[in-house]
């Protein structure tokens, strides 16, 4: 079945819309999103799914989550989401797609066909789209929460020690290339941000004189992040004498990016995966690094050197304390093999 032939498209738009509105969601969560629901919508489990006639409501533009509000992205960007008129027909409150038993028969097929982590966000996605349904009354019972998740065993974090973070570092070189890099390391090891957040970073928000950064992170949050010594140090050689020669000889402006391609493009998360790949490899660290385990390292030695949790908690843009709180355990780990390994009797 055609998602975008059914009135359930309508539902879809309605939701993404919401989801950029309301919850601030980035454009990638969005997607994926919509990526999970279309398969739902197109499943053999809910083949029922038919338009009904147009007396059933659907969202109002001037209500939150209208498509009028929804993400304009073209077929290229994302071949799931098709804006579709709020005029058109909409599915039945008793459409197959809403069935309890279609919603389980759909549960375990997945459930067969994916890993548990790929089920766990699967449905989460659902739950959160019938939830929607059911707060805009656009269903009268919300049949996934009867629908229950696989549980998750939760991993600790990989991190680096202090040799490997210095052994890291240390193995760049003076070239341009090697300076940018070791910037750009120094800054996630001292600041803790996300990737994407040092992707989306620009001169102008670079602030020398305090020694940190205003970085934009999930939900369109903004926050300060600080720099060491080390950091500063690297971030500003950069700039003052590697930036333009990347750059094509064109002087540092506040819209411009903070770290650049040798095309003078913004680098992308994914060329900074590769850049701390391949440096984790020159200085022979035997372990899956990836620019997140910097953050990871970076929050659990704060907290072995005494940092209150609720520090760590804002410097890494965390909502809710525990979601923190796993670094106490990494932290834990790390000690716990110290004394195995040190105490004569252990």
């Amino acid at each position: 079945m055609d998602v975008q032939q059914t009135g359930a498209q309508v539902w879809l738009d309605q939701f993404a819309g919401y989801l950029e509105v309301e919850r601030n969601y980035s454009s990638n969560t969005i997607r994926a999103y919509m990526n999970d629901l279309k398969q739902l919508i197109e499943s053999d489990s809910t083949n029922g799914v038919t338009p009904a006639d147009s007396s059933v409501k659907s969202v109002s533009p001037s209500q939150p989550g209208s498509s009028e509000a929804s993400l304009d992205f073209s077929p290229e960007q994302n071949p799931v989401v098709n804006l579709a008129s709020t005029t058109e027909s909409v599915p039945s409150k008793t459409s197959g797609l809403l069935e309890a038993d279609s919603l389980r028969a759909y549960i375990h097929q997945i459930q067969e066909n994916y890993s548990r982590p790929t089920v766990a966000r699967k449905i989460s996605a659902i739950r959160s789209f019938y939830k929607y349904l059911r707060r805009e009354q656009l269903i009268d019972e919300d049949p996934s929460k009867l629908v229950r998740g696989p549980k998750l065993a939760r991993r600790l974090p990989s991190c680096l020690d202090r040799e490997e973070v210095a052994r890291l570092l240390a193995v760049t070189d003076n070239s341009s290339l090697g300076v940018r890099d070791r910037a750009l390391m120094e800054v996630l090891y001292a600041s803790g941000m996300r990737v994407s957040e040092l992707c989306g970073l620009r001169v102008q928000d670079y602030n020398p004189e305090a020694k940190e950064m205003k970085v934009l992170g999930k939900g369109a949050k903004e926050r300060v992040v600080l720099l060491n010594d080390s950091a500063q140090h690297w971030l500003q050689l950069y700039l003052s004498q590697h930036w333009s020669k990347l750059a094509g000889g064109r002087v540092p402006q506040a819209e411009h990016p903070l770290f650049v391609s040798r095309q003078a493009t913004r680098l992308s998360s994914r060329s900074v995966h590769r850049i701390v790949l391949k440096y984790a490899k020159a200085a022979g660290i035997n372990k899956v690094i990836t620019p997140h385990t910097l953050r990871h390292t970076f929050a659990t030695h704060l907290l072995e050197g005494g940092a209150d949790l609720r520090v760590v908690q804002d410097l890494l843009g965390h909502t809710t304390i525990s979601t923190t709180q796993i670094y106490t355990h990494v932290s834990l780990d790390r000690l716990r093999r110290v004394y195995m390994n040190s105490h004569p009797r252990a």
